[in-house]
């Protein structure tokens, strides 16, 4: 809970950084030592984190679409042309091809509204709360301990 709070900053560099790097290669065909049917890390991560964390990008949707510039492989010609599009992963009921067009909607019903790293960034902050009461419960468990010896060790003489 301290180190989260003392290194918050590069913390917060290194998970958008990651974030970033994910959008970037999204959708790559996986390196040569990687069975041919299965995705790249960066796909499986983004999918994983969009699915599990109900979000959609690293701010929205938006960040999906070719005027956001950051999902580079996933619009480009190569990569399917998704200019409009956001992965699957991104659709609050997964489907095939839920998610094409939703890169430029205004508002979303069909996909998660809220970008990855706010909600990555509150899960950490609620974590670490809960981790931190739970380091001051010990805490206080072990001071306990420590003079029960104390009492201990003085009535045995």
């Amino acid at each position: 809970g301290i180190l989260a709070f003392i290194f918050s900053d590069e913390a917060n560099k290194l998970v958008k950084t990651g974030l970033e790097q994910g959008l970037k290669d999204y959708g790559k065909p996986p390196s040569v030592d990687v069975q041919k049917d299965e995705e790249s890390s960066w796909t499986a991560g983004i999918d994983f984190i969009q699915e599990n964390l109900k979000c959609c990008g690293i701010t929205d949707g938006a960040d999906w679409s070719r005027e956001a510039n950051a999902a580079i492989w996933w619009i480009s010609a190569t990569g399917g042309n998704h200019v409009k599009d956001t992965p699957d992963s991104c659709c609050v009921t997964k489907s095939e091809k839920c998610g094409v067009g939703m890169a430029i909607q205004a508002t979303h019903t069909t996909i998660h509204n809220d970008g990855c790293f706010k909600v990555a960034k509150d899960w950490v902050v609620d974590k670490s709360l809960i981790m931190g009461v739970c380091g001051i419960i010990f805490m206080i468990l072990e001071i306990f301990n420590v003079i029960f010896a104390l009492i201990l060790r003085s009535s045995s003489k």
